[in-house]
């Protein structure tokens, strides 16, 4: 996979990848869902990628043997949700950003049940802390 979602023009399908930036690799997909994608990046300051190739895809992503962030792609490619895992927000560890709003005056929102149940799933399958 490419770098931190970096296409060349994503708006007119253009998929192709700038050179340069995170890459990121495939440890495969969740059994029970092969929408839920495991991406692997051990380098670096590790980001979510920003886009997805595949509408609607949830990437997992693992650094270290952690899972870092559970990142959801809405039906333009690009990251709608991201619950961070590593590191609390405003006292909320793990907490959600909705659409790559990072910055320190976004709430700290608690992931919903069904997103922490899908973050064990991961976590057992996948063996990861």
């Amino acid at each position: 996979m490419g770098s931190r979602g970096a296409f060349v023009n994503v708006d007119i399908g253009d998929f192709t990848f700038k050179d340069g930036g995170q890459k990121y690799f495939s440890l495969g997909t969740l059994s029970s869902d092969p929408n839920v994608k495991i991406l692997i990046q051990n380098k670096g300051s590790v980001k979510a990628p920003e886009y997805s190739h595949t509408k609607g895809r949830v990437y997992a992503i693992v650094q270290d043997g952690k899972l870092k962030h559970l990142t959801y792609y809405d039906d333009k490619h690009k990251q709608h949700i991201s619950v961070d895992l590593l590191h609390p927000h405003k006292g909320v560890q793990p907490h959600i950003h909705i659409d790559l709003n990072h910055t320190p005056d976004s709430p700290g929102i608690s992931p919903t049940s069904e997103q922490k149940a899908l973050i064990e799933k991961i976590k057992k399958e996948f063996h990861l802390k």
